[in-house]
């Protein structure tokens, strides 16, 4: 019987979902500039929560959906036309989600130094095409204990508004690692990996709870390839992460 992927049955719609909040993101954004205009009204000068960043401390949740994939470069072996019998390599993007805490701490008026434990469910295909036209995909599945390390630099303050910009490092180790239960005949990706992450989002003050939206990018700096003695590893000299997410920050 033929295995049902659940994955690849919703990546295409899951990704649909990804693009179209982003564009929602973009509207609240709209929307945050519209209010600096209106703070004078009544309406958009009262504030809620309005000793909230006052506060050293914050904590809360996170919830996010990504659109990830491997990020492929051919070695030498495929240069050379030593694979002869491949053609062509390409990482597809799948999409997968995450969850997690946050703790903010305030380090200035604009400046928050945030620490973000999250739980990343992941999978990523790498695609290989043959000259006899037959196709094989590589996919790693996994689950990956992630550690983000943030600075977040925030605008003034606009009514029951703020934007904000947010930049650093995550290191991320899988859980369970999975590398082992895979036959070196296939291609297997290191369990742990270094990446870089820069957003962008919008702060909107409620009045029991703080909503923020964001849009992030994640881009890989270690080679999660593992060495074996098989076409499809000996075809590539590095495979990389790359992934983009839409978090929902409740603090």
């Amino acid at each position: 019987m033929q295995k049902i992927n659940f994955w690849r049955k919703y990546a295409l719609h899951l990704q649909k979902v990804i693009y179209l909040c982003c564009l929602l993101l973009s509207c609240f954004v709209v929307k945050a500039q519209d209010a600096t205009f209106k703070e004078k009204d009544s309406k958009w000068s009262s504030k809620n929560l309005p000793y909230y960043d006052d506060r050293r401390l914050h904590y809360g949740f996170t919830l996010a959906v990504n659109s990830t994939r491997f990020k492929p470069t051919v070695s030498n072996y495929y240069l050379s036309n030593a694979a002869d019998s491949v053609v062509s390599i390409t990482g597809t993007r799948t999409s997968g989600f995450s969850l997690g805490f946050i703790l903010n701490l305030k380090l200035a008026e604009f400046f928050d130094l945030r620490l973000l434990p999250t739980v990343a469910f992941y999978q990523r295909d790498v695609n290989y095409i043959f000259k006899n036209k037959f196709t094989s995909t590589q996919t790693t599945e996994s689950t990956f204990i992630e550690i983000p390390l943030m600075c977040k630099y925030k605008s003034q303050r606009r009514g029951n508004f703020r934007m904000y910009m947010i930049g650093g490092l995550k290191a991320a180790v899988e859980a369970g690692a999975k590398k082992k239960e895979k036959k070196d005949t296939e291609l297997r990706a290191s369990n742990f990996d270094l990446s870089i992450d820069y957003g962008f989002g919008l702060d909107i003050y409620y009045p029991l709870f703080k909503f923020s939206p964001e849009i992030r990018f994640s881009h890989g700096l270690l080679n999660m390839l593992n060495k074996d003695n098989n076409i499809y590893s000996k075809s590539l000299d590095r495979l990389s992460t790359h992934t983009v997410s839409l978090f929902l920050h409740f603090e």
